[in-house]
């Protein structure tokens, strides 16, 4: 089924041109067309009764038509009357949600009695999703509309107000250890962290630090330098890394830090899992992000036993190196946070709901440092299909977009020092003060954006 979507932008705009039956008089009688919204689509006008007579029961249409005048969406005019020489505002919507890009042409025709039809016309353009601090795009119409992010998450956290200071630096990396990125998603493929010191498909090692033509990062489940060769890539990872830093495009889902960079480290299965075994790979998968210069970590992984020595002392070496380890509470609904969050070298995250509640499946404990939406959350799935997910996986990289956010604006920070500010910065849910269900609260972008920016 293919994805509907929001769009909360209100432009409004003059209709451009307006055509009256004959016997009519002359003038604009459908006029300041504007479309209110497209989550359901929305539209408004203003009608002037030209006449010096009441005008009943006036009805009509609305068409939202493709560049090529094909129909795409009819919405019916409630009836309504006008006074002579009175004019009003006229509200119509349907359930229908709308945020297709290009060019569309929406007319508004009424039947004003005795025969007589009036119509007006608006030529309108829908845009990606508007980051202020990019240049203005190219449009082909003179009004234009923009996508609204799709996902409730990214609002509830204040990620737009963020952006007008910052929607991240390019040259802050962030390391994606989960069951890897589908590089050919074009809204993901622009954000991918890219190995200066390697020259692709070279076959050298060419920056000399044990990893092959590693251009975007490396899959340690395979042992070679693309998620997407060999074994079947699970959806997982390119979920979390949508929810990082996807970039504006065809969908209206972005990302929390659209304007950093992600490396991908695939490190879990097919099914989205690993063996006991696998835990000297998981140590690989954290020392290569370390050693190539990521900034944050993201693990959306947890284990049902404990881990290894060696294990902990990975993220031990992280943390000595600067390095930011974000993590999950775990998805048991349990009292207990999993591990590796429960480890103090990580940023534990627990998941709420739109409600600002804890989710059902949500792990809490004392070990939770923050939380973040985790619910029915949209975001670009395997080959760029978007995706509505729950869990402590998604509620997690709310967190990382935020730091990352916070890294870009004051790149100077140390990592305890970005931590204290977005733990300061949350929102207090629950009992005051941090507990075990929130954490310090709700991660919020724009004051901790702000209270970076001091």
């Amino acid at each position: 089924m293919t994805p509907r979507w929001t769009c909360l932008v209100v432009v409004v705009v003059t209709a451009l041109g307006s055509l009256a039956a004959a016997g009519q008089a002359s003038g604009d009688w459908v006029s300041d067309i504007e479309v209110v919204g497209l989550n359901p689509f929305e539209v408004s006008f203003r009608f002037a009764n030209q006449e010096e007579r009441s005008l009943r029961n006036v009805t009509g249409t609305a068409t939202l038509m493709d560049e090529r005048g094909q129909p795409i969406e009819r919405i019916s005019v409630a009836r309504f009357s006008a006074g002579p020489r009175a004019s009003l505002t006229v509200h119509l919507g349907s359930r229908w949600e709308f945020q297709q890009l290009g060019v569309h042409l929406l007319e508004v025709a009424l039947d004003v009695g005795g025969a007589s039809l009036v119509s007006g016309f608006l030529r309108f353009e829908i845009l990606p999703v508007r980051l202020p601090r990019v240049p203005e795009p190219e449009h082909a119409a003179p009004y234009v509309v923009y996508q609204e992010p799709v996902s409730w998450g990214l609002t509830r956290i204040q990620a737009p107000k963020a952006w007008e200071v910052s929607h991240g630096r390019e040259d802050l990396v962030v390391a994606v250890i989960d069951s890897g990125i589908d590089w050919s998603v074009p809204q993901l493929a622009e954000s991918l962290w890219v190995n200066a010191g390697e020259i692709a498909g070279n076959g050298i090692d060419d920056d000399r630090n044990g990893y092959v033509d590693d251009i975007h990062g490396w899959d340690f489940r395979d042992g070679d330098n693309d998620s997407s060769a060999g074994s079947t890539l699970h959806a997982h990872g390119t979920i979390v890394a949508s929810i990082i830093a996807a970039r504006p495009g065809e969908l209206p889902i972005v990302g929390v830090a659209p304007g950093v960079q992600l490396m991908d480290v695939r490190f879990l299965d097919s099914s989205n899992s690993f063996r006991a075994s696998d835990w000297g790979a998981f140590v690989e998968a954290i020392d290569y992000a370390v050693d190539n210069g990521a900034s944050i970590i993201n693990m959306s992984i947890y284990a049902n036993g404990t881990p290894p020595r060696d294990f902990e002392q990975a993220l031990q070496r992280a943390v000595a190196r600067g390095v930011i380890i974000v993590g999950i509470a775990g998805n048991l609904g349990g009292d207990t946070v999993m591990f590796p969050g429960r480890y103090d070298s990580v940023l534990a995250v627990s998941a709420t709901t739109e409600d600002d509640l804890l989710a059902g499946f949500s792990n809490q404990g004392s070990e939770v440092s923050l939380c973040a939406p985790g619910q029915s959350i949209t975001s670009l799935s395997k080959g760029g299909r978007a995706t509505t997910q729950s869990g402590t996986s998604f509620a997690a990289p709310h967190v990382t977009g935020v730091l990352a956010l916070v890294l870009s604006v004051a790149p100077g920070l140390s990592a305890p020092e970005a931590v204290g500010i977005v733990e300061r910065a949350a929102e207090d849910l629950g009992v005051g003060g941090k507990d075990a269900m929130y954490g310090y609260g709700l991660v919020d972008a724009r004051a901790a954006v702000l209270a970076a920016r001091r």
